[in-house]
């Protein structure tokens, strides 16, 4: 059983936030989705912050700067968002937090390391140095556990990509253990780094997509075989940008980018490992997010839309048959997230719960988690 240093239950009959079906177990999930959120609205959460419920390592920054340049993973099978990041100059703690969408409260599943100054991968008790986790960390089902693949901008003096070994997180231990899987390939076709680099679950081949930075190739990673495959097309994938999988038209799909710079839109053939294909002067409508800063991105299931946020009340819904962008707004009532996205980019920390259809939102640690329903003209996403 995971061990919880610290819980905040939070007061949700105020809002009515009940459960149908809700199951604690491990992989018995939630059944239901949540009949209380209302579509087209957005649903904060009372009394959410994380910074609230943080504990402070004993030396290396604020928990502040836990979402420095740093995303998020989601845990399907308990519906928690995990959150791990930090490093550089921003933040020493390597703990790992939850935020448990169905019983609404932050859980912290690990302690903080003690910090060195060093630059290596590891701190000196073994557990993973603190660091940018960009978008290359993610949830594994079938191991029911975080994976980081490699990792940049370490504690505490960044620079750049430190280590390709692939570290995972037992929950149900509350500690890491690094190098016991193949690593993430050497990019003897490009120069492909780890700054701002992807990692996406696929559920229907149950591997992870891979998508290095700078100019590398897509690589595929089966952790049932702990095999790697890298595809034999060169891309050139900028910083700043967030990835999602559309496992319907089995595409993985890039936008967003670094600030004053061009936009990024791109998609990739996830089955066949092929070349980018660029989708800047195709696409359609509302375009704001493919020039967004590390912009929150996933699949919303039941519309067959891709969906984007990058601050304020407005989603960006994308039909990738179509390559149209179009912009929702909430209902007037509808409270709203903050104005301007995190600084440092939302990453991973967007995600959609299809158990309980609702996207799940942190955006900053001082600020209250938000969920969000769509509301999705039927038929506008669907493949043709």
């Amino acid at each position: 059983m995971a061990f919880f240093l610290r819980q905040y239950r939070f007061a949700w009959f105020a809002i009515g936030l009940a459960l149908c079906g809700a199951s604690g177990a491990a992989g018995g999930g939630t059944t239901g989705a949540r009949p209380d959120l209302v579509a087209g609205r957005w649903t904060e959460v009372p009394q959410s912050r994380l910074a609230a419920v943080a504990v402070s390592p004993s030396r290396g920054g604020s928990i502040r700067g836990i979402t420095a340049w740093s995303g998020g993973a989601y845990d399907t099978d308990h519906h928690r968002m995990l959150i791990w990041g930090g490093g550089h100059s921003n933040y020493s703690g390597n703990e790992v937090y939850a935020f448990d969408v169905a019983r609404g409260k932050w859980e912290l599943l690990s302690h903080p390391s003690e910090p060195d100054s060093e630059r290596t991968s590891l701190y000196p008790d073994g557990q993973p140095r603190s660091r940018h986790t960009y978008n290359y960390i993610e949830y594994v089902p079938t191991l029911g556990k975080l994976l980081s693949f490699g990792g940049s901008g370490p504690f505490p003096r960044g620079g750049g990509e430190f280590t390709r070994d692939i570290s995972e997180f037992d929950a149900s231990r509350g500690t890491w253990i690094t190098g016991v899987r193949a690593a993430v390939p050497p990019l003897a076709r490009g120069k492909g780094g780890m700054i701002g680099a992807h990692a996406r679950w696929d559920s229907k081949t149950r591997t992870i997509l891979f998508l290095p930075t700078t100019k590398g190739s897509i690589m595929q990673y089966d952790p049932g075989k702990d095999a790697w495959k890298v595809g034999a097309q060169t891309s050139h994938v900028r910083a700043h940008g967030t990835a999602a999988i559309d496992p319907v038209r089995r595409e993985l799909v890039l936008i967003g980018a670094s600030r004053d710079t061009p936009p990024q839109f791109k998609r990739w053939n996830i089955d066949k490992l092929g070349a980018e294909e660029d989708l800047t002067l195709l696409s359609t409508g509302d375009k704001a997010m493919e020039t967004a800063y590390g912009p929150g991105f996933d699949y919303h299931s039941p519309s067959g839309c891709l969906v984007a946020w990058s601050g304020g009340p407005d989603i960006y819904l994308l039909n990738l048959s179509t390559l149209a962008w179009k912009r929702v707004s909430p209902d007037s009532a509808s409270p709203a997230p903050a104005a301007e996205s995190n600084k440092t980019g939302t990453y991973g920390r967007f995600r959609y719960d299809e158990g309980l259809d609702v996207f799940v939102l942190i955006n900053g640690v001082e600020e209250n988690v938000f969920l969000y329903r769509p509301r999705i003209e039927p038929g506008f996403c669907r493949p043709h």
